[in-house]
């Protein structure tokens, strides 16, 4: 399976890593102007991904790294008050979280840390969107907060650091990504759609041409 979905990643461009299981992402999130007018507005983080029906992924940040745990290797310090926002693949909120304190294989312990637990029926390609507290389901997808700047809970540095746990069971999760800021990087509901059949019809031809390699 991990190598089905590295070499799905690779064909693909998106980058991909496997911690126990798991595939996680890190990034970042700053001050910037979204939209161009000259005012500071505050990034919103934004993972595409692709899932086969009946898949349960439970989604972990880790936000805070007061906790000693370095997220992008660094070396500095940084932390902010994390927000979460699960969409459907037509891009409608289904699921949020604020604040959490459960713990599940990536080492966030503290309270502003954010989980989603959730299982998927429909086989598709998803969004979830990772920022300060709080943000509108439209800011979420258009990937800024309108008129906002970078606020630390932790450090003195001018961005947060995240790390997303996403451990799926029951099911594949497939083509994870970060998306631009610019709101026009994210897929139209209909092109999501598409692309999460491709990705699904990708991972099935791979299997059958193993199959018939095993058999020949």
């Amino acid at each position: 399976m991990k190598k089905l979905l590295s070499a799905l990643a690779l064909a693909l461009g998106f980058a991909v890593s496997s911690a126990a299981g798991a595939a996680v992402i890190s990034g970042s999130i700053s001050t910037i102007d979204g939209n161009n007018d000259g005012v500071a507005d505050l990034k919103i983080s934004r993972v595409m991904f692709t899932v086969t029906a009946g898949t349960h992924v439970f989604f972990d940040s880790l936000v805070r790294e007061s906790t000693g745990v370095d997220l992008n290797g660094d070396g500095k310090i940084t932390g902010f008050d994390n927000f979460m926002v699960l969409y459907n693949t037509s891009l409608q909120s289904v699921a949020s979280n604020d604040d959490s304190s459960v713990t599940f294989g990536d080492g966030s312990v503290h309270v502003y840390d954010s989980t989603i637990d959730w299982t998927f029926d429909v086989a598709g390609t998803y969004m979830i969107a990772l920022g300060q507290l709080s943000f509108s389901d439209a800011e979420g997808v258009q990937g800024y907060d309108v008129n906002r700047s970078y606020s630390a809970y932790d450090g003195t540095e001018n961005f947060g650091a995240w790390r997303l746990t996403m451990t799926a069971t029951g099911g594949t999760l497939s083509g994870l990504r970060e998306v631009g800021v610019d709101a026009a990087d994210v897929p139209e509901p209909a092109s999501m759609a598409l692309l999460g059949v491709g990705l699904l019809g990708f991972a099935a031809s791979r299997r059958k041409a193993a199959k018939a390699r095993a058999q020949a």
